[in-house]
């Protein structure tokens, strides 16, 4: 019979704990999320060694052999209370850090949402304002449009919704006159 050496390495998997030996709090590394009794590893595995090298702190890592039969065979190492704190900075640190800038991404994309959906607005208005004008200069042949703008944007509030009407009103800073303005000048 022949062992592949992913059937050797899942044999050999084994969660590791990093105790605070002064608190008593540990850190679990496991690559199996149900290993840990419905609780959620810190990292996986082999994150545990690397981390503690990169941080210089491995050889403060002292290996607890059976004194903590509550874990099991799984390996613990006791660090003292600075050295472990360092550890759980670099670990949620960085997810913290990564969580944040995540949340910065999706901000920064709603705003950009916003902001298209505005412009589209904005070109809406000017399109309506056009249409009214080339309408109103169709039927009073003559006329000269910049006499009669001002009060032909006055309908521009029937040609949007409730809520697209306020996000145009708070565009021009809740000022209905600049945006009646804005469509008069996009007539022409």
């Amino acid at each position: 019979m022949k062992i592949t050496r992913s059937q050797i390495r899942s044999v050999l998997k084994e969660a590791i704990d990093v105790m605070n030996a002064e608190t008593g709090e540990t850190l679990v590394f496991d690559d199996d999320p149900n290993d840990t009794q419905g609780t959620r590893p810190d990292a996986p595995e082999a994150a545990a060694m690397e981390i503690m090298k990169r941080l210089g702190i491995i050889d403060d890592a002292e290996f607890e052999t059976g004194a903590f039969p509550e874990f099991g065979d799984t390996q613990t190492y006791s660090l003292p209370n600075d050295k472990w704190e360092m550890l759980e900075d670099e670990i949620y640190g960085k997810r913290l850090a990564r969580s944040a800038k995540a949340r910065k991404r999706r901000i920064d994309l709603d705003i950009e949402m916003e902001r298209q959906q505005l412009d589209k607005l904005l070109d809406r208005l000017s399109d309506w304002a056009r249409d009214a004008a080339a309408d109103y200069l169709a039927d009073n042949p003559g006329t000269d449009i910049q006499d009669v703008a001002f009060d032909l944007a006055d309908a521009w509030q029937f040609q949007f919704d409730e809520d697209e009407e306020e996000d145009l009103i708070y565009h021009f800073d809740g000022d209905v006159d600049k945006l009646k303005v804005f469509a008069a000048e996009s007539m022409g």
